[in-house]
This record gives structure tokens, sequence and C-alpha cells, in this order.
């Protein structure tokens, strides 16, 4: 969040600030996580903003309150028995009735703002951290190659400081400490005890630390990042070892709570109908609230507390590029012909993408939403509501494949990398040039990373320079573990260092990410395989019900109704058995989203990764619901 010191916000700090930095030990945690979060504002003035439109909120809290205790009172749509207070209140309820209402929307709202607000640093905080400690392991191995190049500490930090991109929040921390020395003049030394106060990463911290030992001492860096390259792989694994167990908990309460526990109460509702004491309410609110919004918490939960790496795959940026940009100031951009290219260039990417609308829809799979819903859309219109699990089928398939052909794509990548990037270095150290070893190496196979490495072999030929041919490389592929490796070598490449080292080092870092990707994809397999069981346990018990437990009840309810000439006993108040097999059908289907959806995100890591098991799913349900029951 960037603070932009607009009117409203100056009229907050001049009226509310003065009471903040009066207590400004009370808020001094909340000050450390606007430092940890890294906001350019001070504790007094994000409070004094926060308390302004918390005001703002509960006057709008008071007037939704204030609305409803009229439209109440007026319909009558909450009857109150007011014989039970007092005379004052009798004579008087609408009023107090409406005061009281309006307070509480304004508390509300106020104090759900300011906890918002007060709480979003902390939250920020923790964010940072996660992505930190996950990325201590190839920022250390960024380092260390440097190292063996003969680059300084502080020129480690500034190179690390400019990949923010592709290291992410590690990177802005190295900017904090450049900041702090090319701007502020700190030295170093004073630069890392800063950041090593303010970082929300307990593991950064301790690298700080000994990197500040190292610096006094006199030590040798080189030693002393091998050793942390080691303990991070280390404790990137334990930590990993912790994440896939707590997973496998979530998984089991899953299947408890949102598998096992709906299917158990429908089932006593159903017979509690059928004495004449259930509620169909009952079934509804497990049908439409309990299974869909259990579901949407646990996957959220999972995301949360799921490791990251940067969240967007970056784009390298090429010499030419670079230049560019830098041609492109303020002025450039104002004028006319600027404008004219600008628009002349969208209009071109427009075409490319009509022409090749698959390849975009390759690129991001979401986009073919755009194709598929339509279709779905008209599915229903034509075959009626009837039809709607086959149109949400329509609707997920092109979604799916999509994303299955990309992801396949990059796990290929992401399992080759390691071995070409050894490849690349044990060449160079024999002997051969670099551009000998890329061509020998894009000779080595011809799907995959091979394909593009054939590419780059050609875009050297034609005279392009080694860096840019290397990051246009990375960019054709888009997979993390490459970019970074690139990164690693062009930064290499430009401070002339040891490039077999580089390489080396790239290809270690990159197969920490794939034992890591594999291991927790054999772990997790044995949750997904109970993950579909449970499920068809539900749509078995479910096809029990139809075939076994229910023809016998609705057979009872006629003969009784018919016995006692239509004043038999009453099932669920009129239920009729096509409105329990909608229903039925309706939790099967939300069970074989929401199962997908799981098993998915807990074993990949990607809530699109299970539309796949959705599909699945879905189709099992649609078959048993259209041919068996």
């Amino acid at each position: 969040m960037e603070y932009k010191s607009i009117g409203i916000e100056k009229f907050a700090y001049s009226r509310f600030g003065k009471y903040y930095r009066k207590n400004k030990e009370k808020y001094a945690e909340l000050s450390k996580a606007l430092l940890a979060a890294r906001y350019p504002i001070t504790y007094d003035i994000y409070l004094s903003n926060a308390f302004f439109y918390s005001v703002i909120a509960g006057v709008t809290g008071l007037v939704i309150g204030f609305v409803s205790a009229n439209m109440l009172a007026r319909f009558g749509i909450i009857p109150i028995n007011y014989s039970v207070f007092p005379s004052l209140i009798l004579k008087h309820g609408r009023v107090l009735g409406t005061i009281f209402l309006s307070s509480m929307g304004f508390l509300a709202l106020f104090g759900i703002t300011y906890a918002v607000f007060y709480l979003y640093p902390s939250s920020r905080a923790g964010d940072r951290r996660r992505e930190i400690d996950r990325m201590m392991p190839h920022a250390v191995h960024f380092m260390y190659a440097l190292s063996k190049s003969g680059v300084g500490i502080l020129n480690m930090i500034k190179s690390l400081a400019n990949h923010v991109d592709t290291y992410g929040e590690i990177g802005k921390e190295m900017d904090f400490v450049v900041r702090n020395v090319d701007y502020f003049g700190k030295d170093l030394r004073r630069s890392l005890i800063e950041l090593s106060e303010t970082t929300p990463s307990h593991i950064l911290r301790g690298f700080i630390s000994g990197i500040l030992t190292v610096i006094e001492s006199g030590g040798d860096i080189q030693i002393f990042l091998v050793e942390k390259v080691e303990q991070y792989t280390e404790h990137a694994r334990v930590e990993q070892k912790g994440f896939l167990e707590t997973l496998g908990l979530l998984a089991e309460v899953y299947i408890t709570i949102i598998v096992a526990a709906p299917l158990f109460f429908i089932i006593v509702q159903i017979i509690m109908l059928a004495m004449g004491s259930g509620s169909m309410t009952m079934i509804y609110g497990i049908v439409y609230v309990m299974i869909p919004l259990g579901s949407a918490m646990f996957i959220f939960m999972i995301y949360v507390i799921t490791p990251s790496d940067v969240k967007r795959v970056p784009v390298l940026k090429t010499e030419f590029e670079v230049k560019k940009e830098r041609m492109e100031t303020e002025g450039v951009k104002r004028s006319e012909v600027y404008r004219d290219f600008k628009k002349a260039e969208t209009r071109q990417k427009l075409r490319d993408h009509i022409k090749k609308p698959f390849e975009k829809m390759w690129e991001t799979p979401v986009l073919s939403l755009g194709m598929s819903a339509p279709l779905s859309l008209a599915l229903l219109l034509v075959s009626g509501m009837r039809w709607y699990i086959p149109a949400l089928l329509v609707a997920v398939l092109p979604l799916a494949l999509f994303h299955e052909s990309k992801s396949k794509y990059e796990r290929r990548i992401r399992n080759q990398t390691p071995d070409v990037l050894r490849s690349l270095s044990s060449s160079v150290a024999s002997g051969l040039t670099l551009m000998k070893t890329i061509e020998v190496t894009a000779n080595a196979g011809e799907v995959g990373i091979y394909k593009e490495v054939k590419k780059m072999h050609r875009g050297l030929e034609w005279g392009a320079e080694v860096s840019d041919a290397f990051r246009r490389f990375a960019n054709a592929i888009k997979v993390a573990s490459l970019i970074r490796a690139v990164t690693l070598l062009t930064e290499v490449l430009r401070t002339g260092g040891n490039m077999p080292e580089a390489l080396g080092i790239s290809a270690k870092d990159a197969e920490v990410e794939r034992t890591l990707v594999k291991e927790r994809a054999v772990n997790m397999l044995i949750y997904i395989i109970i993950i579909y069981i449970a499920f068809f346990i539900f749509i078995g018990i479910i096809y029990l019900m139809f075939t076994s437990l229910l023809p016998p009840l609705f057979e009872s309810f006629k003969s009784t109704a018919g016995i006692g000439g239509g004043s038999g006993i009453p099932m669920g108040g009129g239920l009729s058995k096509e409105e329990l097999s909608a229903l039925l059908a309706q939790a099967a289907m939300f069970q074989s989203i929401f199962c997908g959806l799981m098993a998915g995100q807990m074993g990949e890591g990607n809530i699109l990764s299970g539309l796949k098991h959705v599909l699945v799913m879905l189709f099992v349900t649609w078959v048993m619901f259209t041919f068996l029951i």
C-alpha cells in the first residue's frame, strides 16, 4: 500500500494524529509491523487514516441500520412480543429499536474497518516472511555464485536488489540496504543491522548476523555462503515435511467434516422427515451452505499456508528493451508520434491474438472461459436447467485442457533444467566455448527445453548478444527455476565471473526445487486417492439411498396416505421424490466440484490443477443421476 498525501488524509492526520503521537508506546508493535511490511508511512499517519475511514464506514453502517429498522417496522418482517418489556419500551419500541439497530450498524462497521486496518500490516508482514523464507535457498545460491566470481558483499547485495522481479521480497529487503548506503550515506554494517531489526524473517535475520560476523572478523564469505546453502536447503526440506504433515491432517479433517458429516446429516433428516419431524430447511442448509462454504474455507486455508515463490514469473528485459525504456521520457510519451506508435503496437498485438487465439489461451488458460462460457450458456438455454452438469463440463473442459497442457510443459522444463545446466557446466569446464557448448546441448534432445535451446543457438549464430539470447530463452519458457538460473548467468556474464561455477551452482539451485516438487507430489498422492475414495463413497451411498432406502419410505408414505384417505403421515410437508433427487444431485455436484479443487490445491498447490479431478467427478455424478437413478 503506497501512501499518498491527498487532502482527505491530511485532514485525518490534522484531526487525529495528535492523539496517536501521544501514545507512541501503545502502538509500538504496529509501528514494527509497518516497517516489516515495508509501508512508506508512519504509524500515526496510518492510524489517523484508519480511524477516519472507519468513521466513514460507521456512518454507512448507521444509515444501513436506520433503513433496516424502518423496513422491519413497516413490513413487520420480525414480529416482536413487546409484552415482556416495560411500558416505556412498549410505548417507544419503534424509536428504541431504530436507535439500537442504527447504533449496532455504526459500531459493527466501524469496528470491522478499524480492525482490518490495524491487523493488515501484520498480515502483510507474515506474507512477506513466508516468501522470504521460501526464497532464501535460491537467493543464497545467487550470492554464492557471485562470490565465486570475486564479487564483494555490497555488490552481491546490489545485484540481488536489482532483481526484485525474480527474487521477490528478499530482493526488496536487499534494496532497503542499498537505499541506506547510496542515498542516506550509511555504511554497510549499519544498514545490515537496520535490516536485521526490521525484517519479518527470522531466517534472514540469522543470515545477516552471519554476514556481519564475516565482515567484522574478515572471514571467508565463500565458506560462509556454501554452509548457508546447505543449511537453508535442508531447512526447506524440513519445512516442507512439516507442511505436508499439516496438509495430511487438513485432508482428514476435510473428509470428515465436509464429505462424511453432510451425508450423515442428510440421511438423518430424510428419516426424520419420513417420521414427520424432520426439516427440509436443514437439508437445504447442508447442500447450499455447509458443503460449498465449508469446502471453500478449507481450500482458502490451504492456499494461505502453501509456501510460494514470486507470485508471477517475471519477464527478463533485454538490453534493447532497457535502452528503449530509458528513451521513453515523459516528453516523448506526450508526443503525438509516440501515442500513434503505441496505438499501432496495441492493434498489432490484438491482431496477433485474433490470429492465434489458442496460443494466448495456452499462455493464460483462464481466457478460454471467454470461449467455453458462452457455449455453456447456450447449452443451458437450448436444453434447460436439467442439463446443468453437462453445461458445467462444457465450461470447465477447455480451461482444464489448456491448464494441464501448460502444467505438463512446465513440469517437463523443470525436470530438464538441472540436467541441461549441469551439461553446460561440464562442457564449459572441459574447455569448450560457450557458443559450442550451447550447440552441443541443443543437439542432445528434441522436446521441451531443448527446443528452446536450439532457438537460442540460432539467435547466437545470427549475432545476438549472449546475455540477451539467454533472456529471450528464459522468457520463451517462463518457468521460475529457469528464470532464476538465467538471471544468475547474465549477472555472472556482466561481471566477467566464473561461468562453469555459475552453471553448476544454478544446476544445484534448480535441483532443489525439482526435488521439493517431486516430494510433494509423491506425499500428496495418497491423500488425493483418499479424496477420490471419499467422493465415490459419498455418491455410492446416495445411489444406495435411491435404490434401497427411499423406495420403501415413499411406498410406506403412499400406502399410509391411501388408507387414511389422504391424511397419512406427512413427509416433510409434501416432500416429493423429484425434489429430493434434485437436492441430492446438487449435493453430489457440489462435492464433485470442491473435492476436485481440493485435490488440485493439495497435490500441486494450484486450484486450477484440480479441474481435471472436477471433470472426472462431475461426469461420474451426471452418469449416475441420468442413467442409474
